[in-house]
């Protein structure tokens, strides 16, 4: 017979504790380590979550990666849906499900208004200013003060920026910034207007169009553009972004420690290195 023993197994997570007493063999106590061991698999695979969440582009590049960081540390799968500020607000209109939101500050006014948010979840992220793009390998205007921002922008061919009727800020900001500077009119003749950013961007990199006003975070130097600098502090229009859980998400505690850890110090460096400014926690 084998000898009396005590054996206790213990399992972090759901705390699993057994105790055994009474003759056990080593190859019982195998099967029950074994059965252990699938139990505690289980209870981990059962407290990871898949957090939906729906954002706008503009801040897509950071919270890709932090997505990704966040997954390897707890576990969670992070499901990212990236669209322009109109499909958001459509998906959101549609009912599809999502755990979690990332629009502009304006944006989530209105979906805390219809309540479509949890108002108490929402956290600044980062935010974001326009800048200037121009055709790869193609020299950099002087964008160093408002004036010769201005000097810059009478001096091209033609300039290029989003729909300023469009809820994507995008368009809207350029036109801002382009009456502030007292230069709207006169660029007229040669201010075009294209509502699809990719569609923009591609006329700049194809050479038709000189230079675009874009949110700096959203300029991308790997498609044929480079980025040629802010627009000057005195003019500039930047855009905050926040996040917030959806009130019929499934998973909110997990989609809350995802909003979280976008607005930890941790975070900081992925947003600075996608042009984006962290909020002040």
């Amino acid at each position: 017979m084998g000898r009396a023993a005590w054996w206790r197994i213990e399992a972090s997570g759901p705390m699993i504790i057994w105790q055994f007493q009474g003759d056990e063999t080593m190859r019982s106590f195998g099967r029950i380590a074994s059965i252990a061991v699938t139990l505690i698999s289980l209870a981990s695979m059962a407290s990871a979550a898949d957090i939906r969440v729906l954002s706008v582009g503009a801040v897509q590049h950071a919270v890709k990666e932090l997505a990704i960081e966040f997954g390897n540390e707890t576990g969670h799968k992070v499901i990212l849906t990236f669209a322009s500020p109109v499909v958001v607000t459509q998906k959101i209109k549609d009912g599809e499900s999502f755990d979690a939101v990332i629009v502009s500050e304006p944006a989530m006014d209105r979906l805390d208004k219809e309540g479509v948010v949890n108002p108490e979840s929402r956290v600044p992220l980062a935010k974001t200013g326009m800048g200037v793009a121009v055709r790869a390998g193609a020299p950099l205007p002087d964008l160093s003060t408002p004036e010769t921002f201005k000097q810059s922008l009478l001096a091209a061919k033609s300039v290029v920026h989003g729909d300023p009727t469009l809820p994507n800020q995008s368009g809207e900001k350029a036109e801002r910034i382009l009456v502030q500077a007292g230069i709207l009119d006169a660029l007229k003749p040669r201010l075009k207007m294209v509502p699809g950013q990719a569609a923009s961007q591609e006329l700049i990199a194809k050479g038709e169009v000189e230079m675009g006003l874009y949110n700096v975070s959203e300029i991308p130097e790997d498609k044929g553009l480079a980025f040629a600098g802010p627009v000057p502090a005195l003019l500039q229009v930047t855009t905050s972004y926040e996040g917030a859980l959806m009130s019929d998400g499934a998973v909110p505690e997990a989609a809350r420690a995802f909003i979280r850890f976008l607005a930890s110090h941790d975070a900081r460096a992925k947003w600075l290195a996608a042009k984006l400014e962290p909020s002040e926690r």
